[in-house]
């Protein structure tokens, strides 16, 4: 993956804040929003893979450390159809954008979860894992956020 690619996904996530680098959570924060950007409809064939902190991409790491601190020269603005993306970002996680754990809670749930109507045992499974692998979020705030994202994937399904 060059770094030309995901670059509707760099432009999304420069709206948010400059790419830094720097610290764990500046990365993990990326990862997440990257992933999500990904799933509600942007334009990327980043891979992801489970991690300890939720979905993980390698090719996007390699992305944002070739990219990071370059100021784009030339670059188109961001569009409207990449705006649209980031305020639905933004509704998913209540405005928690710069909020790693949110993000990690949102785009874990979203890796675990099928796009498609669950079925209890589905729910029971996921919030199995959560419990399982991340402790630090209450059984409650996991099912919250299986039901936000359950209801944000139906009221945001293409027509059709």
């Amino acid at each position: 993956m060059t770094p030309e690619d995901g670059a509707q996904t760099l432009r999304v996530l420069e709206h948010f804040g400059s790419i830094k680098l720097d610290h764990f959570d500046d990365r993990l924060r990326l990862q997440g929003l990257a992933f999500l950007i990904q799933e509600i409809g942007g334009r990327s064939d980043f891979v992801y893979f489970w991690g300890m902190r939720g979905p993980y991409s390698p090719a996007l790491a390699q992305v944002l450390f070739s990219r990071e601190g370059a100021a784009c020269k030339n670059c188109p603005g961001i569009s409207g159809s990449e705006l649209d993306l980031a305020e639905k970002v933004r509704s998913l996680v209540r405005g928690k954008i710069n909020d790693t754990l949110t993000l990690e809670l949102y785009a874990t749930v979203w890796y675990l979860a099928p796009e498609r109507r669950l079925t209890k045992g589905e729910r029971e499974s996921i919030m199995k894992t959560m419990r399982q692998t991340k402790p630090h979020f209450s059984e409650g705030r996991a099912a919250r956020a299986l039901a936000r994202i359950e209801a944000f994937r139906r009221d945001n399904r293409p027509p059709g």
